[in-house]
């Protein structure tokens, strides 16, 4: 469906017990409630937290998702399963809203399970039902229109309308999704009629703005229109914010493809007041980008400017919250061939087993039949001894052939893991900031001001400095994994390798006024891979000078002693807390962090630098204090020809 049609307002199914009033009627229940909260314990005081929770969704989701959490901790105290149910599908729904939906379906999954234990039908179909609604908006439409059928048929069974309705709605909306308008508009004209029998006003309201959708997707811009309008009138009767974000977002993009610019821009910005006050950056993202097509429109490019800016940031956001659920998704996929694995292997140890007792078996008859021919019982027990002995000799080899595939297979997928982990994280970032800064500079550039022309520039130049350097280390790492990357060990010198890394960061340095101090004299000699302690010393530089403040010192120098040459790097600048320290070189903790300049730094770099000084045969090391800095130190062997006492620290570069 096109951006400018919004989002079509996807029911959040509430339990049977509870309707959506007017706001008046609302606010004296959520006082009543509270009242009774005060003289209720045990069950009903979770039952209370949990309605608290369902009537602030819509307006006050921090307050929503207090109660809830809150009734979780009381419902889990007590094993009342029943409670716990209730505030996971609370959870989940407010996760949703704010589009963390990974972590929503991982909670919605754990209250389906717990309503299927205690075969509680009604919050089985409501669970079912959200468990879809997470699934159309993350566009796997086919796998929530199979929940959407199953929640179906357990409120028709159950004889729940208000449920029925509500599926009949969704299902309606995915085929929306799918293009299908015919089959969109008849379930959602069968779901409003049930909704208004029952007067059930935010369901009619979600059942206009759906209309709409599907009114302004077939090209009959008026009617739909007209729904929206209604679809407003009632969510605001009912304090419905999530309803109106996504209701101003479709009207807006109406009136932009109308021409009525200025109506456009109205509608716009409530629809991004609206998301900014709920926390919703699926929201967000979508009005802040209607924003910037309505000020190129108006040639207004500051404010264009203004909410890209916005626009780039939340959609970073709602990225690296898809990636990790992508991510995830992708473990499992893994873990599953895993298992299947195994059990082909446990299947291959059985069938063994199993051959191994019926040869036992045969011999054992064997004995008795030959107990009377004695000689014919020597000879068949020696066959048989010779065969058992090659059959056990089989079976160990196998059995340790098992046990090696099992361990590459371990280590395999370790490093997928670890693959996956680093391109997630900081390559889609940059190139999507990329992107937006460089239309705005090819089609507008002579509408910007030079100070924002430079301040874009000097974004797009860090970014490319950030992918720049995350690739040559990927490179250089897939090279190490692969196995292609044959080391060659020779004499290099410690000393042309650190006046080369200086004279490539001295603009990087220079510009955030940091000197780079060179404290070795003479020659240090190691017995070393050339190009990795090159790329040790780069990614060590360039780390201190991530985090490094203006007008301070990196000092680099070397040392050789009588079996092995040492390398400092040392900073002056933001430092590690012990904690950061002892998981500085594993690989599944790394978090991307920010320099002193907002530089990004994913600590693989230094991942890379263990690898590269344990291939060649020597250890790294790093001391740090908070706000005092870092030095990190990594020793190399050296040749025979050198193995002598020798100090080489001295002046300054």
């Amino acid at each position: 469906m096109s951006r400018r049609t919004g989002k079509v307002m996807i029911v959040l199914l509430m339990p049977l017990w509870i309707s959506v009033p007017i706001v008046a009627q609302d606010a004296s229940l959520i006082d009543s409630l509270k009242v009774k909260l005060d003289q209720s314990a045990d069950t009903a005081h979770i039952d209370i937290l949990f309605l608290l929770s369902i009537k602030y969704q819509h307006f006050k989701p921090d307050s929503a998702m207090y109660f809830a959490r809150q009734a979780l901790k009381e419902s889990q105290s007590i094993d009342y399963f029943k409670g716990q149910g209730d505030a996971l599908i609370s959870i989940g729904r407010l996760k949703r809203d704010k589009g963390n939906y990974s972590e929503a379906l991982e909670d919605l999954f754990r209250s389906l399970k717990i309503y299927k234990s205690i075969s509680d039908s009604s919050q089985i179909g409501n669970a079912l039902n959200d468990i879809s609604i997470v699934y159309a908006y993350s566009k796997d439409y086919d796998q929530s229109l199979v929940y959407f059928n199953e929640a179906l048929d357990i409120f028709r069974k159950t004889g729940n309308e208000k449920g029925e309705s509500q599926a009949l709605n969704n299902i309606g909306l995915i085929y929306l999704e799918k293009n299908d308008l015919e089959q969109a508009e008849t379930y959602m004209l069968r779901s409003l009629a049930i909704k208004k029998i029952r007067n059930d006003l935010p369901d009619i309201s979600s059942g206009y703005a759906n209309l709409g959708s599907i009114m302004a997707q077939a090209g009959e811009k008026e009617k739909a229109l007209q729904y929206y309008l209604q679809a407003n009138d009632l969510f605001l009767k009912t304090n419905n914010k999530t309803g109106l974000a996504s209701n101003y977002i479709a009207v807006a993009g109406l009136e932009l493809d109308a021409g009525n610019i200025e109506q456009a821009n109205i509608y716009a910005q409530e629809a991004l007041a609206t998301a900014e006050s709920i926390d919703s950056k699926p929201f967000i993202e979508e009005s802040s980008a209607l924003l910037v097509g309505i000020a190129e429109v108006k040639e207004d490019y500051n404010t264009a400017f203004k909410y890209l800016k916005i626009n780039s940031a939340v959609r970073d956001s709602l990225y690296n919250e898809t990636n990790s659920r992508h991510l995830e998704e992708l473990k499992a996929k893994f873990n599953e061939e895993e298992n299947l694995r195994e059990i082909a292997l446990l299947k291959k140890d059985q069938e063994i087993q199993k051959a191994n007792i019926r040869q036992k078996d045969i011999f054992a008859y064997a004995l008795i039949a030959v107990t009377f021919l004695s000689l014919i019982i020597l000879a068949l027990v020696y066959v048989a001894y010779r065969t058992n002995r090659k059959k056990r000799e089989m079976l160990a080899f196998k059995n340790e052939k098992i046990r090696s595939q099992r361990e590459d297979l371990r280590r395999l997928n370790q490093d997928k893991d670890q693959l996956f982990s680093i391109i997630s994280h900081d390559i889609k970032g940059p190139l999507n900031s990329l992107r937006g800064f460089s239309h705005l500079l090819i089609h507008h550039v002579d509408k910007i001001s030079p100070d924002e022309i430079r301040e874009m520039g000097a974004q797009i130049n860090q970014s490319l400095e950030n992918l720049n350097e995350l690739l040559d280390n990927l490179l250089a790492w897939s090279t190490r994994q692969s196995g292609q990357g044959k080391l060659r060990i020779e004499e290099i010198n410690i000393n042309d390798l650190i006046h080369k890394n200086i004279e490539l960061y001295s603009l990087t340095a220079a510009s955030k006024q940091i000197r780079l101090v060179d404290n070795t004299e003479g020659d240090v000699i190691a017995l070393a891979d050339y190009n990795s302690v090159h790329t040790i010393l780069r990614n060590l530089i360039s780390n201190s000078l991530k985090f490094s403040y203006p007008n301070s010192d990196i000092v680099i120098g070397a040392m050789q002693y009588q079996d092995h040459v040492s390398v400092t790097v040392k900073d002056e600048g933001v430092g590690m807390s012990e904690a950061v320290v002892s998981e500085l070189f594993n690989l599944s903790k790394q978090k991307s962090q920010k320099g002193t300049s907002n530089e990004r730094g994913t600590g693989f770099g230094l991942i890379l630098c263990q690898q590269l000084v344990t291939e060649n045969n020597g250890t790294i090391s790093v001391k740090s204090e908070v706000r005092r800095g870092s030095e990190f130190t990594f020793t190399l062997p050296v040749p025979n020809s050198h193995k002598v006492s020798h100090n080489t620290m001295g002046s300054e570069a």
